[in-house]
């Protein structure tokens, strides 16, 4: 007979099994170092990404700091230059207002002065009203020759137009009179061609 020993191949069929195990466990180890490693790369490139990015938004948070400093100055800067913009403009309508009068001056002064040039002897004037280049005088005189030369005179001075003769009538200190004309700009001389 055949005698099969058996505890022989328990201890080889054990040995048999230990022997993959203890590879099984080795690459186990190995599995969770490679996994440990990749772990650990990825956390240092997360924490390198972080820093960058920490690193990016310092800067810009710094423009952004630098941009809102600059825009406050120039807020600044523009209020003022908006203040001598309307004190510019005021001046300016000032200057025009004062411009306008100086022109509209020229007129009335050129009528006293013509008036007061035509003006004969022995009359006065007692009223004067000037309406766009409408005159009315009212004024009195100790003859109606006064008068008459006044009338005269306007007319033939260039500068009056339509001079009309309105109510004479006595009156305690000799003659009281009216009369009514447009007053005419006079042109400014052509300037001669030298030759």
């Amino acid at each position: 007979m055949i005698k099969i020993n058996l505890l022989a191949e328990k201890k080889a069929a054990k040995a048999k099994v230990a022997g993959p195990g203890l590879k099984l466990e080795s690459a186990a180890g190995t599995s969770s170092v490679l996994l440990s490693g990749i772990l650990l790369v990825g956390v240092l490139v997360t924490g390198g990404w972080w820093w960058l990015e920490s690193k990016e938004l310092k800067k810009w948070t710094g423009e952004v700091a630098r941009a809102e400093q600059e825009l406050a100055r120039l807020q600044e800067v523009r209020k003022k230059g908006e203040l001598y913009k309307r004190q510019k403009e005021l001046l300016e309508r000032k200057i025009q207002l004062i411009t306008d009068l100086k022109k509209k001056q020229t007129v009335p002064v050129h009528i006293l002065d013509q008036i007061s040039k035509n003006l004969p002897d022995f009359l006065w004037l007692d009223t004067m009203e000037a309406t766009q280049n409408t005159i009315v005088i009212a004024g009195k005189a100790t003859t109606y020759n006064a008068v008459s030369n006044f009338y005269d005179n306007l007319s033939s001075s260039g500068y009056f137009l339509g001079v009309t003769l309105g109510k004479t009538s006595e009156a305690p200190e000799g003659v009281s009179f009216s009369l009514t004309c447009r007053f005419q700009q006079p042109e400014a001389p052509e300037a001669k061609p030298q030759g």
